[in-house]
């Protein structure tokens, strides 16, 4: 547990330097007073190579605002890291050479940044979150995983952290009834859906128009184009805590259409967290913006969106995934 404790006041007066509103961050800080059980969060999203600085953005507002995060991501792929170098090219008799399975990566941790004068803390800590085992194979005769690393490494940080955010290195779009008590998916947007059959008219100025769609057709496109991939899980339905966007281009609509496309994705029970704003290729593809998560200005483009996430985690029931 961090030494550094504050009072309702303090913790409210840092969120209002980090644009929240005081008396709501006072209300707050007045109620988590109290014990609760820390959030463990898993992002959904279909392709995560250009949402890690979204996610590395909403953890790092959080640990400005006075919270503890973790950022819990995984070494290596399970995959890559059991097949690489395990099995070589097979010679013309068809057998296997055999060699000594590589040795695990060793668990990090690093603290990006901490608050001088409070709990407000962001920890970066990797391991495997997987082990193989070969001498219990499944009924297609690969080694079975055992998961117990992961479930190991949540459960020696819920003491001394106030939210876990699960970072795998693979398999976004699968989520993790084990380990998480909170699903929120990121939509990223190429091309955002504001126009119906662009058509490209005869004529030198090779003009494209398109039929306006409205906010709840523009919705559902966004729910087929970019959240499809939710629809497609063979296993048990998932309480879902809320939606996230990412814009990879300048929106084309206005505040009005947006909150258009909110009330139909609430209407779809799908509950509308914000929107954002990206470069379309982040310099760091698939990996945390570590330098830039200790910059105040990078931390303040993300507090609106971490601001509303919080709240609807904190709303919901304490431990239900």
């Amino acid at each position: 547990m961090p030494k550094n404790q504050s009072t309702a006041a303090q913790t409210a007066r840092r969120a209002s330097r980090s644009g929240g509103k005081y008396t709501e961050a006072l209300r707050r800080a007045t109620t988590s007073e109290a014990p609760r059980t820390p959030h463990v969060l898993r992002f959904l999203a279909e392709h995560a190579g250009n949402l890690y600085h979204l996610v590395g953005g909403i953890a790092a507002a959080w640990a400005h605002s006075g919270q503890r995060v973790l950022l819990l991501e995984e070494a290596e792929d399970y995959w890559r890291w059991t097949m690489s170098g395990v099995f070589e090219r097979r010679p013309r008799n068809r057998r296997k050479k055999e060699t000594e399975p590589a040795a695990p990566p060793e668990p990090t941790t690093s603290t990006l940044w901490a608050s001088p004068d409070g709990p407000g803390v962001l920890v970066h800590h990797t391991c495997m979150w997987e082990v193989r085992h070969p001498s219990r194979e499944s009924d297609r005769g690969l080694p079975r995983t055992d998961r117990s690393p992961l479930a190991d490494a949540v459960v020696g940080a819920l003491d001394a952290y106030d939210v876990i955010l699960l970072l795998p290195k693979s398999a976004w779009s699968y989520p993790d009834r084990e380990n998480a008590t909170a699903h929120v998916v990121l939509g990223e947007i190429n091309v955002f859906p504001d126009a119906d059959c662009r058509t490209a008219l005869p004529g030198p100025g090779g003009e494209e128009k398109g039929v306006p769609l409205s906010p709840e057709q523009s919705a559902a496109v966004l729910r087929e184009r970019c959240l499809g991939f939710l629809f497609g899980f063979p296993s048990l339905p998932i309480r879902l805590d809320g939606v996230i966007w990412q814009s990879n281009g300048e929106l084309p609509v206005d505040a009005d259409y947006l909150a258009g496309i909110d009330r139909d994705m609430n209407r779809a029970g799908l509950r509308p967290l914000g929107w954002t704003l990206c470069e379309r290729w982040p310099d760091q593809h698939r990996q945390l913006p570590l330098d830039q998560m200790k910059d105040p200005s990078f931390v303040q483009r993300y507090q609106p969106v971490a601001e509303r996430l919080r709240m609807a985690l904190d709303s919901r029931p304490a431990g239900r995934n």
